[in-house]
């Protein structure tokens, strides 16, 4: 073949090629878009089929970890969701620690059953349930963190800060009031606790509290430690009201007649300014320390408060502390009720 004629049929191939390429290119579909997942159920306003016991072992304070171990009733052969809580009370933001929950391991009658989590909503997560199985056996870890860069320190060696909305899967398509659970925690040995919640026995390091709503376990947290102090502050009044200290020392739980004075005139005010109560009892749980992380935060028949290790034993020198407690009570009108 001729030099011309090689030259000729190469510019003709590529001809070819060029002239087919935007074709080809015309054809392809290109990225397509992945098909959403189901739509979460709707929440109803009707009750749950059945009560989840949920039990929260609080014992490893070395490490900051809840173990986590639940008993979910559940329809046979029905799928379900389980959601962890997103929108928090008192938080105004999605702020849950979903980030923070490690180990999930679901179990129907013994066998391992697989779950996935939601493609869109990494709140939730599904799970097939077999038709032979009438309940869901749970277990999660909730690894709260060890240092400030992670958040708020929940848990030292020396107290704790139990928030069920952080140890707790609920079904979709409930209300939360809707959904019954009956809580028990397992605390250190010789820890002391206080909590909005009733108990009802305390048996091996296990207690365990009244059923109720999920709505209410959430707005009843627990402060527990190894020096505690209850105080009452409204001994002759229309509904319990106490006092419940957890500190870093025993020293710091000191506390004069005058500043125990002090916390029963907070009460007293409190109900001449509004005329009123609505709670059948209240505790202000309270944090002396500098080792849990800080809070501030309402509830209907609590509240949770953290303040500086010397709030009792340098009361002059602390003045700017002392207007937490009347906040958080004052929300109990105001925002909660």
């Amino acid at each position: 073949m001729s030099q011309g004629k090689s030259l000729n049929s190469t510019l003709l191939i590529w001809c070819i090629l060029a002239l087919g390429v935007p074709a080809v290119l015309a054809q392809s579909a290109g990225p397509q878009p992945l098909p959403m997942p189901p739509q979460i159920a709707v929440p109803r306003d009707i009750p749950y089929l059945g009560t989840i016991r949920l039990n929260v072992d609080a014992t490893d304070v070395e490490r900051h970890i809840f173990s986590i171990r639940e008993t979910i009733p559940v329809r046979g052969g029905e799928p379900l969701t389980l959601l962890y809580p997103q929108w928090l009370p008192g938080n105004h933001s999605p702020s849950g620690r979903v980030d923070r929950l490690a180990g999930l391991t679901i179990r129907g009658n013994t066998k391992r059953l697989e779950w996935t989590r939601d493609a869109v909503d990494v709140f939730a997560f599904h799970v097939g349930v077999p038709a032979d199985v009438t309940s869901l056996d749970v277990e999660f870890q909730f690894a709260s963190p060890i240092g400030t860069n992670e958040g708020r320190i929940a848990m030292t060696p020396e107290m704790l800060n139990l928030q069920w909305n952080a140890v707790v899967l609920y079904p979709a398509g409930y209300f939360a009031r809707q959904i019954t659970v009956e809580p028990s925690v397992n605390l250190p040995e010789g820890w002391q606790f206080a909590t909005a919640l009733e108990t009802i026995s305390s048996n091996g390091g296990v207690t365990t509290f009244k059923p109720g709503s999920l709505e209410t376990l959430v707005d009843s947290p627990i402060f527990a430690g190894g020096h505690f102090k209850r105080l009452d502050l409204d001994p002759a009044g229309p509904a319990p009201v106490h006092l419940n200290i957890v500190a870093d020392r025993a020293d710091q739980l000191e506390v004069t007649p005058e500043q125990l004075e002090a916390h029963r005139a907070l009460v007293r005010q409190a109900y001449k300014l509004y005329g009123s109560h609505h709670y059948d009892h209240y505790d202000f749980l309270l944090a002396v320390t500098d080792h849990m992380g800080g809070i501030g935060l309402e509830h209907h028949q609590s509240s949770e408060n953290a303040t500086v290790p010397g709030y009792f034993t340098e009361w002059d020198k602390n003045p700017d502390a002392r207007d937490l407690l009347q906040h958080e009570y004052t929300h109990s009108w105001n925002g909660k009720f």
